[in-house]
Formats: structure tokens, sequence, C-alpha cells
């Protein structure tokens, strides 16, 4: 049986800076949205891009949401979770940007000329460890 255990905020964030891959989630009108996506994590800020109509950008900008980071090996059943929520605030100018997000690129195809920062407020890690 794996043991589950509780990971610090500094050991959450390095984990959540060491993938490119999260998921994000708010809450709408009709319910909750959920949506993967590529990020990038700098200074405790998760940053990702996204395009001018996106129901992101109408939906979350000053506005409350959920990111999660996580690494799950499916043969093992191990691995690890963060969770981090806040404010996600959209930049529409490149030059509000640190030089360290430039380098983000979407994974999907299209224009993403806006960046949207999280700075979380809330961040909860877990690992998944072996009980052997």
């Amino acid at each position: 049986m794996a043991e589950l255990v509780a990971l610090s905020e500094d050991e959450s964030w390095e984990l959540a800076s060491g993938q490119t891959f999260c998921r994000v989630a708010w809450t709408t009108a009709s319910g909750p949205m959920l949506i993967p996506l590529n990020h990038v994590a700098h200074e405790r800020t998760i940053w990702f891009r996204t395009s001018a109509y996106s129901a992101l950008v109408r939906e979350v900008d000053d506005e409350r949401i959920a990111v999660l980071i996580d690494d799950i090996h499916p043969e093992t059943r191990l691995g690890w979770s963060v969770q981090l929520r806040g404010v996600a605030h959209v930049h529409w100018h490149a030059e509000e940007v640190p030089d360290e997000v430039h380098a983000l690129h979407a994974w999907a195809s299209g224009a993403r000329p806006l960046w949207v920062e999280v700075r979380a407020d809330e961040v909860h890690g877990r690992r998944l460890l072996s009980g052997d």
C-alpha cells in the first residue's frame, strides 16, 4: 500500500517548476471549466500563453483559479501532485512580462499573444510513496 505524504511549499514549487504541463480550472456561469496548458514557473508564479479571444481571457482576468501540476507513473502508481490557487491576471503587453517568461510558447497552434500570470496564495502538494 502506498503512503500519501504532504509536501512543503518549497518542495511543491520545486516540483512545479520542473514540469511544463498543467491543468487550469475556474468557475463559469454554467459550471466548472478545466483545460490543459503548458506553463512556466518563474519566481513562484505560474505563467501561460493564450489567444485574445479565449475563454481563459474572457473569464479569468482578476479571478481566482486553480492550477494542477503533477507527475504520476502508471506502472508504479507513484508520483506527486501540486495544486496552486490564486488570482489570474492577463497581461496584454509583452513589456509587462519578465524576460525569463518570453521563451514560453504554447504547444497548440495559432497566435497566443497574451500571457496569464497566476500568483498563488495557496500551495498544496502531495507525494505518493511506495509503502514497500
